[in-house]
């Protein structure tokens, strides 16, 4: 009987301890990580040399019609994004350095908090770190270095360097050098397009940082922009301004899908939640991109 107990004893251990790593392995599978190229236009990615994000639309779900939310301006359509909300609910509809959202939205990194997940921001726009109340994210760096002409490579060498060595549930990249020239030089001139091709070496530079270090597959990535633009603004409700590019890839992502179903801004953040097995907040106005998922997924 002793024996017979001891034996048992150590079957319910193992089941027990198999039960945890494929907990682990699972939460190992949902992080994600969220990069925003602002300003990027979506039909830009297709005049030029992308060959980073073209792996990722190879290797996951994309579109390039996917819109933004009025007015197409970075910081309501950041706090769009963030808290899956229109302006009408958030409140925020110009790029204030002291915006006051609506207290019954529900921002993504809150909701992370809330269920325990480590999140992480790297960005070079001061004004992106009011996307989150103090002492709700683990962990954000500001550098303004926009000017220099390679910020997108020194925010995404940052943001990799964390990433391998803490390993956080979700991290926000933002590259805004895109933006920066199109107001500079204009949309679509030959320098917008050359930071175009910039941002995604530094999309790139990600990758290669999580596949060096053996983290590709434990990370779901979403490339997106917030709105497009032309002439040298993007105030106007127009195709060039509104459709934006939206791109997923990871391991419970379809490969080589063109998605059919319309896709707003304010879709990213439930579409992230549903990665990372956390439930859809009743604040949030957007739906999850359910057609991006693999069948074993639904």
């Amino acid at each position: 009987m002793c024996v017979a107990g001891d034996i048992l004893l150590l079957l319910t251990l193992f089941i027990v301890v198999l039960n945890f790593i494929s907990i682990e392995k699972s939460f190992q599978m949902n992080r994600v990580i969220l990069i925003i190229i602002d300003g990027c236009r979506a039909d830009a990615l297709q005049q030029v040399q992308t060959a980073n994000i073209d792996a990722l639309i190879a290797a996951g779900s994309s579109c390039f019609g996917a819109c933004t939310v009025i007015p197409p301006i970075t910081l309501p359509c950041h706090f769009s994004l963030f808290t899956s909300s229109h302006p009408i609910s958030h409140g925020i509809y110009n790029n204030t350095g002291r915006p006051s959202p609506s207290p019954s939205v529900a921002g993504l990194i809150e909701v992370l908090a809330y269920h325990h997940r480590h999140s992480a921001a790297f960005f070079t726009w001061e004004h992106l770190r009011n996307l989150w109340p103090p002492g709700a994210i683990n962990f954000s760096l500001c550098s303004n270095v926009v000017q220099q002409g390679d910020s997108d490579r020194i925010i995404a060498d940052l943001a990799t360097d964390y990433i391998v060595e803490v390993q956080p549930d979700f991290c926000f990249i933002y590259l805004e050098q895109t933006d920066f020239v199109g107001h500079a030089e204009g949309w679509m001139s030959t320098g917008y397009l050359k930071a175009v091709e910039t941002a995604d070496k530094a999309v790139g530079s990600v990758l290669s940082g999580l596949q060096e270090a053996g983290l590709r597959e434990d990370y779901h990535i979403i490339v997106q922009s917030d709105h497009g633009g032309q002439k040298n603004h993007h105030t106007e409700t127009q195709d060039a301004v509104m459709n934006i590019p939206w791109i997923a890839a990871g391991p419970s992502i379809r490969t080589g899908h063109i998605i059919q179903e319309p896709v707003s801004i304010v879709d990213t953040v439930p579409t992230i939640a549903r990665i990372m097995g956390i439930p859809h907040h009743l604040a949030w106005e957007g739906k999850a991109v359910d057609e991006i998922f693999l069948k074993s997924q639904e």
